[in-house]
């Protein structure tokens, strides 16, 4: 890849991707023990679509206008990446819980 910007970005990402995937492995070892509270199922939640939001949006700026074209994959994994901050419960009820198990 001749773009040293690109590559850059591409890292990040790469690496945000598996930050977030040995946090939702650790959650779901937590799972299988019985020992995963509502507080750190909100942290993944939180955790998992504020990433991967993030990703996309890198990903959109990468494709430039393209990246709006719903004839193009990326537009529609940036739909739905936007949509997973609000289903499910929103970011701002996932930190309110968060907030809640910090006895403060």
């Amino acid at each position: 890849m001749d773009f040293q910007n690109t590559r850059f970005k591409l890292a990040e990402c790469k690496t945000k991707a598996e930050l977030l995937r040995s946090f939702v492995n650790d959650d779901i070892a937590r799972i299988e023990a019985g020992e995963l509270d509502a507080a750190t199922a909100s942290m993944a939640k939180w955790w998992g679509s504020q990433t991967q939001n993030e990703v996309m949006h890198e990903c959109l700026q990468l494709h430039g206008g393209y990246g709006y074209m719903m004839e193009f994959p990326i537009a529609r994994l940036y739909a739905d990446s936007r949509v997973q901050m609000i289903y499910g419960g929103t970011n701002e009820i996932m930190n309110e819980l968060i907030a809640r198990s910090l006895d403060v």
